[in-house]
This record gives structure tokens, C-alpha cells and sequence, in this order.
């Protein structure tokens, strides 16, 4: 769906003041929540009628809902209104190195479905545009709606829409690929190190968090509130490059392929093994070298960044709950200070969760955009 297909002002004739109006009305309500024609007024400091006109135009462009009776002391209790979250619809999804996953949400990032799909990457950079394209068409299909922004995970550094240092899917390197993938798609496409977007579902306001995570590789992800530290030039958290005492560097170590070698199996038959919350083969006394290698590495993001939590997570990662009582107890015996350590809540779906997060946020300043585009050519007619 295009922007020109958002006729706020050409279908009703609405001047720059109305508009102004309502996005104030959808700004106050995103931030504070449903409120009645008469509190919004009240709050935006803007006469009722004109309060009221701006509404009327958000709901017959179906952007805002009319929900049950609020509270009154006196007479009839007035009918809220809230965001339709629903509008419009985005996908987060994550490029993994065997599979693509992906989420359709809403306005608040709010995952509405979830789907993985297989995807041999390191074969055809090519194809990494098509089978996206796929995978979202089969997911929003039933939904009638072309998503308004694909936020998507991608493995290494990236900046400016530029991939670097992904040694486990060198083909995003090239720029070709994200070309083709743009090409494909008639939304915007923005991208992020997945380990960032992995950050960002696990962000609280005013909480400076570490996301690490340890699965295909190792990477650390940073956010303050609710805004990423990327860093000088998108490598903040490439902590995997990290050189150990042994010529070895931290991903070699803390990564599936690490860890699969320290256990005597193959990557492919480590996997399986993972099954459950706490699988009984990270309890193996082999683990000591990968979780000495963990430990180190949380002291060093605790003297760098002094976080308020670290957060581990990934396929590895998150199935470290046994081990996480001792690795607080080390962290905290160790160093003056130590902040908390927990398992991500969103064991298999961080990096969509995030990506999601970060579609609504672009679809909905969008939106916003839309509603100022769409009314300043009436400026000076009213004036």
C-alpha cells in the first residue's frame, strides 16, 4: 500500500490546524493510553470541536477505535477512544543461517503471528530476496494488508545499510544481495545487527542492558532505554573477536560450532541436544572451558558499561538457566560490583520481537508524516 492510498486530507478537505490536531490526539494517546473527546481536549489545551473534528477524521480512516464508556461523576459516562493498533501492519524478521523467522505486529510492535521457514544460506545470495518475499507474502496474505516496514536481523556489522564482518553468511557482504532484497519488497526495509534488535525486546526505560547472545556466533547488543548503542561505526558489542589465552577468539568458544568441539560432537548433532529449558548435556564438566570464557566476558561488560542487567540469550545462551546462579555468584565475587543477570524472556523470538518493535516505530512516524504531508498544501488556502 502506497502512501498516496492514506486520504486524510484529500477525502475530507482538512487544513494544516485539524491535522496538527490529530496528530497531537495520537501522540497523547500512544504515550498515556485511551481517554475521552472531552480529557484529550483537555490535555492537548485545544478547543473542544477542533479536538473532536481531528478525531472524527482518525476514525473514519479507521486509524483510531471508539471503545466502551469511560468514568463520569455526572451523567452519561463519555466513550473512550483508543489506537487502532491493527491499521497497519509490520514484519521483524531474523536471517538465520539455516532458517528465515519472521513476525507480523502491529502498531505497539506487538507480535500477532510467528513462522519459520527453511533457508539455505551460503548457497545463493540471489535468493535470499525471493525467499523473503515468500515467507511475508504467505504471512500477511490472510490478513489483506502489505505490511508499512520490514525491520530485519542480519548477522555482523551493519551501517548504513551496509553488512560487514558475517563470516557465517559472507554473501550479505555483498551488496548486490540487498539490492535484489529491496528490489523485491514495496515497503521500507530497515536493517540491524540481529544481536541490537535482540536488545531492544528486552529494553526497559531508563535501563542502560547488555543483550548477549550465544548461538551460530557471539555478539553483545547495547541499549540505554529505549534507544541502541551501536557504537562509532555499528561494532559496539563485537565482543566475539575478543582474543583469548589460548590464540582463540571469544566465538570460537561461546558459539555452537565452540561448544560442539568442547563436547566431542558435530555442530548438527549438538543441536538436538538442546531440547528443554536445561538440557542435561550444558550440566558436562567439558562446559568449563566455554563457561570461563562466558564469565569473562560479563566482566568486561560490567567494567565497561556498568549495565543494570545482562541479558543472555540466543539458541545457547537461553538454555543456560542451570548455570546462571553460579556465573552471578562468580560475577558478583569477582568484581566490586555486578549487575543482574537473567535469561531472555523470549528464548526463541528475541531478534523478531525487536524487529517488530522497531517496524511499528517507522510505520507509525510514517503515519505521522502522512497526516503533515497530506495537510500543508491547505496551509495557506487557510491561512
Amino acid at each position: 500500500m502506497s502512501r498516496s492510498s492514506l486520504q486524510i486530507v484529500g477525502s475530507f478537505g482538512l487544513h494544516w490546524r485539524t491535522v496538527n490536531i490529530a496528530q497531537q490526539v495520537w501522540l497523547h494517546i500512544q504515550q498515556y493510553g485511551p481517554g475521552s473527546r472531552a480529557d484529550l481536549a483537555r490535555h492537548l489545551r485545544r478547543s473542544k470541536p477542533a479536538t473532536s473534528a481531528a478525531i472524527d477524521t482518525l476514525l473514519q480512516q479507521d486509524l483510531l477505535l471508539e471503545l466502551g464508556q469511560g468514568r463520569s461523576t455526572l451523567g452519561r459516562p463519555p466513550k473512550l477512544v483508543n489506537l487502532n493498533h491493527r491499521s497497519r501492519l509490520v514484519v521483524g524478521a531474523e536471517v538465520d543461517v539455516h532458517e528465515l523467522r519472521l513476525g507480523l505486529g502491529d502498531l505497539r510492535g506487538d507480535l500477532l503471528e510467528q513462522r519459520s521457514v527453511p533457508w539455505r544460506g551460503g548457497e545463493a545470495s540471489g535468493e535470499l530476496g525471493p525467499a523473503l518475499k515468500r515467507a511475508i507474502d504467505a504471512l500477511c496474505g490472510p490478513q489483506g494488508q502489505v505490511p508499512r516496514a520490514l525491520a530485519l536481523g542480519l548477522p555482523g556489522v551493519v551501517r548504513d545499510g551496509v553488512v560487514s564482518h558475517a563470516p557465517n553468511l559472507p554473501e550479505l557482504e555483498d551488496p548486490a544481495t540487498l539490492t535484489r532484497l529491496r528490489s523485491e519488497l514495496s515497503f521500507p526495509v530497515l536493517l540491524y545487527n540481529d544481536v541490537n534488535l535482540a536488545a531492544v525486546s528486552e529494553a526497559r526505560p531508563g535501563e542502560l542492558l547488555a543483550f548477549v547472545s550465544i548461538g551460530s556466533g557471539f555478539g553483545v547488543g547495547i541499549t540505554q532505554g529505549r534507544e541502541l548503542l551501536d557504537g562509532h561505526q555499528g561494532r559496539a558489542g563485537e565482543l566475539g573477536y575478543l582474543p583469548g589465552a589460548g590464540g582463540e577468539n571469544l566465538e570460537q568458544l561461546l558459539s555452537e560450532t565452540g561448544l560442539a568441539r568442547l563436547l566431542g560432537l558435530q555442530a548438527t548433532q549438538l543441536l538436538p541436544l538442546l531440547a528443554g529449558r536445561s538440557p542435561a548435556i550444558l550440566e558436562r564438566a567439558a562446559m568449563r572451558p566455554f563457561l570461563s570464557a562466558l564469565l569473562s566476558a560479563l566482566q568486561v561488560l560490567t567494567l565497561t558499561l556498568d549495565p543494570a542487567r545482562i541479558v543472555i540469550g540466543g539458541r545457547i545462551g537461553s538454555k543456560l538457566l542451570a548455570q546462571l546462579p553460579s556465573l552471578q555468584r562468580q560475577l558478583q565475587e569477582s568484581l566490586p560490583f555486578a549487575p543482574q543477570l537473567c535469561i531472555s524472556q523470549f528464548p526463541d523470538s528475541a531478534v523478531v520481537q525487536g524487529a517488530a518493535q522497531m517496524a511499528a516505530a517507522r510505520a507509525s512516524a510514517d503515519l505521522l508524516e502522512e497526516l503533515s504531508d497530506r495537510a500543508r498544501p491547505h496551509q495557506s488556502a487557510h491561512a
